[in-house]
């Protein structure tokens, strides 16, 4: 395809989710023959779009592709399909990013040593005027080596997950829908793949159940007040995927109950969080991040590798 018009928008409160010059100079040196149109609006962007053959958008609506008769490609940043749910015509590809994985990686590995070497539990303390609470931070410290974790959803942002644990001795079981061809090379020979039917039987092991599961395939509250139930209370579920697979009442009652060690989440049912969810309550071991865990300034600088990746193959 000769590419001839490039039109892009994607503007955002978070700064690193923002175009900035820099990446429009990248697209013109990348592609001297095409227009490169910066639409800094939503009106911006339907009066460019009818010539646009490749739109790099946050936005796009179903309506959008009638006015869309040039239109090829669309390339979103966002990983989860349900950012904007869109059938395109079959001349229309759509690129989904895939290059979250290392930067939430990172976020995960930080809750989880903040969370089981007491970081958490001594700031906290330290926000209610404790100076020497030793005994209190000894209680609740954890070794990562020689864990388990369990990571439901085990697709580019999982793999990477546990890719990153491996050097801190964590046995990894990844779990997914359907089977995987092979092992990945970093596996060891603790590690495990297992399918989405075997969950159950894994649960009882897990001293981390660490979601990362989309929100299109049917995962509605998968891990439910049965299979909470079936977790150790030694454990600490994480979620960074999508709030809905998680039944967010029943973890509540167990974080309360004691009956699960803690809760690190980055995402919720409802977004952004209000007071009406049984998670927006200071609940024992719970843990909040505001849907920020891929936050980095390189964010839009990746995603413009993959596209131009894309774009040339």
């Amino acid at each position: 395809m000769n590419i001839e018009s490039i039109v892009v928008f994607q503007e955002s409160a978070i700064p690193c989710f923002g175009v900035k010059a820099r990446h429009i100079a990248r697209l013109r040196e990348a592609y001297p023959a095409a227009k490169v149109t910066w639409c800094r609006s939503q009106s911006s962007f339907l009066k460019a779009l009818p010539k646009a053959q490749i739109a790099l958008t946050w936005e796009f609506r179903q309506a959008w592709f009638g006015r869309a008769s040039a239109l090829r490609r669309i390339a979103t940043p966002a990983a989860g399909r349900d950012f904007f749910p869109i059938t395109p015509p079959p001349h229309v590809k759509v690129l989904h990013g895939t290059f979250h994985g290392p930067l939430m990686a990172e976020t995960l590995l930080g809750l989880m040593l903040a969370f089981n070497r007491g970081i958490f539990e001594a700031y906290r303390r330290q926000l209610k005027g404790e100076l020497w609470p030793r005994q209190q931070v000894y209680d609740n410290m954890r070794l990562l080596r020689g864990s388990h974790a369990v990571i439901v959803g085990f697709g580019h942002i999982g793999t990477a997950v546990g890719r990153l644990l491996k050097p801190f001795g964590v046995r990894v079981t990844g779990v997914r829908r359907t089977p995987q061809k092979g092992r990945p090379s970093w596996f060891g020979k603790e590690d495990e793949l297992l399918t989405l039917e075997r969950l159950d039987e894994v649960l009882p092991t897990a001293d981390h159940l660490i979601l990362v599961l989309p929100s299109d395939t049917g995962t509605d509250k998968l891990i439910d007040a049965v299979r909470l139930a079936r977790l150790p209370k030694r454990a600490v579920v994480y979620n960074i995927g999508r709030g809905n697979c998680l039944d967010e009442a029943a973890l509540a009652k167990a974080l309360k109950s004691g009956a699960l060690r803690g809760a690190c989440l980055d995402v919720f049912a409802e977004e952004p969080l209000t007071k009406t969810s049984p998670l927006s309550k200071n609940l024992p071991g719970l843990v909040r991040l505001p849907h920020s865990s891929a936050f980095a300034e390189t964010y839009l600088d990746w995603f413009l590798d993959e596209v131009i990746e894309w774009l040339d193959r």
